[in-house]
This record gives C-alpha cells, structure tokens and sequence, in this order.
C-alpha cells in the first residue's frame, strides 16, 4: 500500500528564515496602505473593489517561473476570467527571476508588478525589502496541512507546491534493491547510477531541516563518494532514467514520472513512498512598488480560487486547496508530530510532517 512516510511542509520557510532578517518597522508603500485599508473591508466589497481598480488599470506585467506553454496556458485561464487585465508575460527560472527583480528595483525601475517564485529563492528579495505586504482572505482556501508555507508577515502568498524525492526505474532496481531512505542512496549497489541537478537553494534547504547541518554534510558526503550523475534539467534527467540510462534520482519532480506513466502505463517509473519528501511552495510575490497594485491582488487570489486550484491539479503540480492528484492517500492521512530534524532515514509511521521544529 502506498502512502507519505514524512512531509516536509515548513523546509522552504524554515530555511528562508534562517537566512533573513529584515526590519518591520519600514515604511509602507502606496500598493501595501491600499492592501492594508482592503484587508479591513468585508470579502465581497474588497473583491468587487479589487476587481474595479484592475479594471482602471488594464494591465499586469509579471514573470512566472512555469516554463513555456504550461504558463502561457496558466495565464490565459486567468486573462480568460479577467478580460479586461491584459498580461505581459515572461517566464525564467526562479533565481533567475528574483535577480532579475532585484536588479530592475536597484536601479528604480519598478517593470515587474508580481512574480511567481519558489519560497526558497525569495530570500534575496527579502533581504531587500522589495516584496509588499499582502494579507488576503484566499489564503482561507488553503488545507490545514498546507498553513507551514503561510508567512506570517504576508510578504508571499503561497499558491501550489512542488516536491523533491526519490524515484527509480523498476526495470532496472529490483524489489529487494529498492531503497528505502535517503541515505540507502549511498549504499554501493547504486554507485553511478543516481542523478542529480547541479546544487539547488531549495534541493538543499530540504535536506538541512530534514537532516539537520551534521547528518546534511555526512549524506553529501557519502552521496559523493558514490559517483553521481550530475546534470542540469529536471525533465530531461527523468527522461533519461525511464530509457534505462541510469537506475535511481534522488532530486527530481516527481509529477513527471506520474505524466510518463499516465502517457505510456508501462513506463518503468516507480516513486519511494518510505522516504520523506521534500515539498517547498510556489507563491505570488507582489512589487511593494508596483504600478497595477489592483491587478496584482487579484491574481494573487485567482490562484487560491477553485478554478485557479483546478488548473494545478489538471497539469499534475501540487494544489494547496484541493486534493493532490499524485498523492491521494495523503489527505486522509494523520500528521505526524515528530520534528523534521529527526527524519533523516524516513519516519515509521505514515503521515504529514508539519512540525514547528
């Protein structure tokens, strides 16, 4: 039976915090006094408010961080919803993103209203004091196991979340091969024969407050010693375990496995399930200096909406107010209460880790 050994919920905000320290005494922008006097209205008079000055304002730029027609296709739901916000799009990677941010607010040029980034990315950008404070009722939406990605401060609206874990190609790991936590990796039978990305932000904030600093350093050290394979592209590696190239991953998206397998059901894609799985949020990051501070609101709480959820859950990515497509039976399982920082081979007992620690 299948099932989430030990979810690590809170990796990406921990981490970020750790990093960051910045003040709460600055001064609030036009977008966060307009943010904090909607944040005192009631629900309905506050959207249709929000839905009125997007109107006025006509227009949105942002940068996502989905990549090609799996953002443009996201976008035009929402330009569909909102026809009247025309949206200026680009996409990058998520660090690239938040440098390309920084840069434009460094020298005063506020281009870029909001942007869609990786929680663990955004400690750059908090560290300048660019992100504006955004508390908004859709945030209601979010499922109880999701609150670990919330921000206290409301610099980030989380909106989906992604996950890193191990997955195998069951041609060539047999059943008594398969392993079982993140440190069989380092066992000599997958000696050259496990993937990965070059170092990642949020790859390795989810080892830290998994393992903690020691046992972080012990597992990069022995996964070293074992000859990985490493190579850019989360895609192109998955694609490359499936044809047998190598047997294990031990840093992939595991939704891309789950689309192989719905698109070929012989795909030999298998996920371990006994392993905790790393998950970080994606959230909506709105410019403290934006020029379409309506717009930008209002596709922060599109994407908390039932069809902004929807969306996520029909391309496989990790909804926050709906069931998982990918893990079903994670919803119906308890939480656990043991700390993170004590589950560096795996939990015994089934559940989402969402633990302070």
């Amino acid at each position: 039976m299948m099932f989430i050994a030990g979810f690590m919920l809170r990796a990406a905000v921990l981490f970020v915090s750790i990093l960051v320290s910045i003040s709460t005494a600055s001064a609030q922008s036009s977008a966060e006094k307009l943010y904090a006097e909607l944040a005192k209205i009631k629900p309905d008079q506050r959207e249709k408010r929000l839905e009125e000055g997007a109107r006025k304002e006509g227009k949105l730029n942002f940068v996502h961080t989905w990549r090609g027609k799996l953002a443009k296709s996201h976008i035009a739901v929402f330009e569909k919803r909102y026809p009247y916000i025309k949206v200026e799009m680009s996409d990058l990677g998520s660090q690239d993103a938040a440098e390309r941010f920084i840069a434009e607010e460094r020298v005063g040029r506020h281009l870029t209203d909001a942007l869609s980034l990786a929680v663990p990315d955004l400690a750059v950008i908090l560290r300048q004091n660019i992100s504006a404070k955004y508390a908004t009722p859709a945030t209601a939406k979010i499922l109880k196991q999701y609150h670990g990605f919330l921000d206290s401060e409301n610099r980030w609206t989380p909106w989906y979340w992604s996950e890193h874990g191990i997955s195998y190609n069951s041609n060539l790991v047999s059943p008594e091969q398969v392993p079982k936590a993140w440190f069989d990796l380092c066992k000599p039978a997958f000696k050259g024969q496990i993937s990965f990305d070059p170092a990642e932000t949020r790859f390795l904030a989810g080892l830290y407050v998994m393992m903690g600093e020691e046992k972080t350093k012990e597992w990069l050290k022995c996964i070293g010693e074992n000859r990985p394979i490493i190579q850019t592209g989360h895609t192109q590696r998955m694609e490359l375990m499936l044809t047998g190239d190598h047997a294990v991953q031990g840093d992939n998206y595991l939704y891309q496995g789950v689309e192989a397998k719905r698109k070929n059901p012989k795909a030999p894609f298998a996920i371990v399930y006994t392993a905790p799985i790393l998950a970080f949020a994606g959230a909506m990051v709105i410019n403290k200096n934006t020029t379409n501070s309506y717009a930008s609101a209002l596709l922060a709480d599109w994407t908390l909406s039932d069809e902004g959820q929807k969306f996520i859950t029909d391309v496989l990515r990790g909804p926050l107010a709906q069931n998982t497509p990918i893990f079903p039976t994670m919803l119906s399982s308890s939480p656990t209460t043991s700390s993170a920082r004590r589950l560096p081979t795996g939990c015994t007992k089934p559940g989402i880790n969402t633990s302070d620690e």
